[in-house]
């Protein structure tokens, strides 16, 4: 007879989880009570993940798919964990007093709706504690109606899906959830007036951002179980950002846009207005401030033109047109939100067919080569764009140099490191950015495009 370990961990509200380590093919597998079955879709908190035989391991286990530590990794490494404490220091403070808040940025529900697991009450199945920051469920969905069953033989990921898990397996559905805060949507939003209140601009990039995280899942490469998952890593990761970002940045345009408070200078270049006034800096040189009005800025298009031009080229034509006319409806003095909102639902229409043509391409070695060469070249182009394209320029070098260098040796990953380190600084301070040499520095990377 085949012993069982098991221990009970009580979540509140009555649901028990039983969890198994070394269970017997014919052990009992607990169920969901009708009560619990009508709770489905409510939050548990962050402490419901943390049992040690769970996900709150000190060290990783190689029993399941999972390293079992997620939750430790989480709330000792992960910025996510602090994102409310942030709400604490002098710089939050300040952007409170400036936005004339009447009460602390760590009460506010303009500042916690990104900051924090904030639900309705009565969707908590107990209290949640906002001091815990972007916890578990904020990411993979409210758990109460598959925790208890989503590691039971026999339930399938699908089934924890359908009772409220977030789908994260593929890099859309990861650059869909990240983007709802990084980026913002109808509900979350950072605009003009939180950024002149002091602050900083939201700037993603899948790739980036994942590979800066302290990871508390299994890379794709090292699962042992690759059903239904698709590599959300490296170049994949930053192509299918780059197309859901886009996608998203037109939702929350139009959204903007037919909400009346227009224009949103949020979606604009920062430095076509601010910028230093004496003579000879970079940003009057560019034929992007001749006009003297406010520019839409291309972030968003500048690097997934190239994907377009590589995995969707018929579509190329349409998605140019469409940020033409948005661009020239944008840069007007008293530009109306309504016919911006037009041709950004049109726009997204057009991103639509372009989104999964991208997830389904073959991002080879070849293809890596081919965008990294396309973005390498591409300086008439850059030197006309915004900052913030720019450095989009240098996030998608990282993602794919980097993917080239993966089976290469030492010492030429270490010189890969430092010719994006180098091109990275040249990008992080605006008041000092000069197209040239970032050019250049661009250049050296094409030694590494073999």
């Amino acid at each position: 007879m085949i012993q069982s370990r098991h221990k009970i961990v009580f979540l509140g509200t009555g649901v028990a989880v039983f969890l198994w380590l070394g269970v017997s093919a014919h052990a009992q597998v607990p169920t969901l009570s009708s009560k619990e079955l009508e709770q489905a879709g409510r939050y548990l908190g962050a402490v419901s993940c943390a049992s040690s035989t769970c996900h709150g391991s000190v060290k990783p286990r190689e029993i399941f798919d999972v390293k079992q530590n997620e939750y430790f990794i989480w709330s000792r490494q992960d910025k996510h964990a602090q994102a409310y404490d942030v709400l604490l220091n002098e710089r939050s403070l300040l952007i409170a007093r400036n936005l004339r808040l009447k009460g602390k940025p760590s009460e506010s529900a303009e500042c916690l709706s990104c900051h924090a697991l904030v639900v309705d009450q009565k969707l908590q199945a107990r209290p949640m504690d906002v001091t815990r920051g972007v916890s578990c469920e904020l990411c993979h969905g409210p758990s109460t109606g598959w925790i208890a069953k989503h590691m039971e033989n026999g339930w399938s990921h699908e089934q924890s899906v359908k009772a409220g898990m977030i789908d994260l397996r593929t890099p859309a559905s990861r650059a869909q959830q990240c983007l709802s805060c990084h980026l913002g949507s109808s509900q979350r939003t950072v605009n003009h007036k939180l950024i002149a209140a002091g602050h900083p601009n939201l700037i993603f990039e899948l790739s980036y951002y994942a590979s800066a995280m302290p990871p508390h899942w299994t890379a794709y490469r090292d699962r042992r179980n690759k059903q239904g998952r698709e590599e959300a890593e490296g170049a994949r990761a930053w192509a299918v950002g780059q197309a859901i970002a886009l996608r998203e940045t037109l939702a929350l345009l139009e959204h903007r846009a037919r909400a009346g408070d227009w224009p949103e200078f949020a979606e604009m270049d920062c430095y076509g207005c601010h910028h230093a006034l004496k003579e000879g800096t970079w940003r009057q040189r560019s034929p992007r401030a001749r006009q003297g009005l406010a520019q839409w800025s291309p972030r968003g298009f500048a690097m997934l033109r190239h994907l377009v031009a590589v995995f969707a080229p018929e579509e190329s034509a349409a998605l140019d047109a469409g940020v033409k006319q948005l661009a020239d409806q944008m840069a007007k003095l008293n530009a109306r939100g309504e016919p911006a909102a037009a041709t950004a639902k049109g726009m997204i229409q057009v991103m639509d067919r372009i989104v999964p043509k991208v997830a389904r391409a073959r991002i080879d070695e070849a293809a890596i080569k081919k965008l990294a060469n396309l973005i390498t070249v591409d300086v008439a182009y850059l030197k006309e764009a915004d900052l913030q394209s720019t450095l989009q320029a240098a996030l998608a070098l990282n993602a794919l140099v980097n993917s080239l260098a993966a089976t290469s040796p030492a010492p030429v990953k270490n010189n890969i490191k430092k010719a994006i380190e180098a091109l990275y600084s040249h990008v992080e301070t605006p008041e000092r950015f000069d197209p040239d040499r970032f050019i250049k520095q661009m250049a050296e990377l094409k030694h590494y495009i073999k």
